[in-house]
């Protein structure tokens, strides 16, 4: 497995990751450290691991945030397509008394001659 070294307010951490995700933990490494000056430039040098914690509360906050937005837009498009389904479904039922009615005016012998069986 390989090793890479993240740079997170100033401090190397080696991390092991799996084969071909070396890029993708770097960029990741490269928001946290991001994440944490912005925060340090806000309150302070107040100690690396109460950095640390309070930026994984504040990730964490997006995370969450991003979840609620997601699910909420899951709703509407659901939502949306029931809403699209039962005006096709109102459109078929109109259809099908359509066809229904012409049905009974033949039998009832209202409308064109049909030969009859």
């Amino acid at each position: 497995m390989p090793e890479i070294s993240i740079n997170i307010n100033g401090r190397q951490y080696p991390i092991t990751c799996e084969e071909g995700e070396e890029e993708h933990i770097t960029r990741l490494g490269r928001y946290i450290d991001k994440r944490v000056k912005d925060l340090a430039r806000n309150v302070g040098q107040i100690g690396e691991a109460h950095l640390l914690v309070m930026t994984s509360l504040v990730i964490a906050d997006e995370l969450s945030e991003a979840n609620d937005r997601a699910r909420t837009a899951g709703d509407e498009a659901v939502n949306a397509a029931a809403d699209d389904l039962v005006e096709r479904l109102d459109r078929a039922t109109i259809a099908v008394k359509g066809v229904a009615s012409e049905l009974e005016h033949d039998r009832a012998g209202l409308g064109p001659d049909l030969p009859h069986k």
